[in-house]
């Protein structure tokens, strides 16, 4: 695949971690330009959610192409989450955030502040007591104090997992990818949306139920860690009306009131009926394959082609 590398370089490592809200504008920034130069206008929108009194978390989707004008719409989520360190499994298109997760992902801190008291209360204040607080205990309890609040403050929110290929950078470099084979007559009839909160409460989702009554007439395709594996699997809820050619679909849904759409991704299917994500969530999710990513992105083109002209004949 052509400029694959680069492509990895950009949305797996030096903008593969999308977790706080300059982690997101700055990656938005880098593929809004990357997408206007393939010949689409990029939209990105913010919307509030309140969390407490005087207390709002800021979400934000980007809206690629003419959603109203579009007759098929690709969505991913691009946002990462929590670092669990690979001890939960991860789910295709489930909400990933649980206070399970929030506290592995505190778990380190958690384990500093223990390891603080203890010293503190063992060596450093009887040492204070004898020889009072200017003295080598005194300074080494204040910096140790300092040091430890301010990692309780930065990572207050959960220690963000750094390593995020497959899941879910995968689905945005498929994007691309699939971008650059569409004629102008399919990028015409084609948007896409890279939307937020997929790792936690995907309020981005509510934002895009939101974005227009145009929405909810239109197909939609949702990928997630589409590099996964070599086989594609396909989802749709009982309400939507797809037929493409060559695909089996499962049942299953989103956390989405529109009803025509189906779910991508890639895998093996459990007795449950789910997808698990290897890796997902922990630093082991360092790798993705171009061979993977460009069978795929062959596949879903070929199923936009045959949307796109069912459309044509109807």
């Amino acid at each position: 695949m052509e400029n694959f590398r680069d492509l990895v370089f950009r949305y797996c490592i030096m903008f593969g971690r999308r977790f706080s809200y300059k982690d997101k504008i700055a990656f938005l920034r880098i593929i809004a330009k990357e997408l206007m130069g393939l010949g689409y206008s990029v939209d990105a929108k913010i919307a509030k959610l309140k969390l407490a009194k005087k207390r709002y978390e800021n979400y934000y989707n980007a809206y690629i192409g003419d959603l109203n004008k579009a007759e098929l719409i690709i969505c991913t989520h691009y946002d990462t989450g929590i670092n669990n360190f690979n001890l939960l499994k991860t789910y295709a298109f489930k909400p990933q955030f649980s206070k399970l997760s929030y506290f592995i992902g505190l778990s380190p801190i958690i384990i500093l502040f223990m390891l603080s008291v203890i010293v503190n209360y063992f060596i450093f204040i009887p040492n204070i007591a004898l020889q009072g607080f200017l003295s080598f205990s005194g300074v080494a309890s204040i910096l140790t104090t300092v040091v430890l609040f301010f990692f309780i403050l930065k990572f207050r929110n959960g220690i963000a997992n750094k390593k995020n290929f497959v899941c879910n950078s995968s689905s945005i470099i498929t994007i691309i990818n699939l971008i650059k084979k569409l004629d102008k007559r399919s990028k015409k009839k084609i948007a896409f949306v890279l939307y937020d909160g997929g790792n936690s409460n995907q309020y981005g989702l509510k934002m895009l139920e939101n974005y227009s009554n145009n929405v909810s007439k239109k197909k939609i395709i949702f990928l997630d860690s589409i590099g996964n594996s070599e086989e594609l699997l396909f989802f749709k809820p009982a309400s939507a009306n797809f037929e493409v050619e060559n695909v089996n679909f499962h049942q299953g849904n989103m956390p989405i009131n529109l009803k025509n759409y189906m779910m991508a991704t890639a895998g093996v299917l459990n007795e449950n009926n789910e997808v698990a994500i290897n890796n997902a969530h922990s630093r082991k999710d360092d790798h993705l394959s171009s061979f993977i990513i460009e069978q795929h992105t062959e596949t879903l083109h070929r199923i936009c082609q045959q949307l796109l002209s069912k459309n044509s004949n109807e």
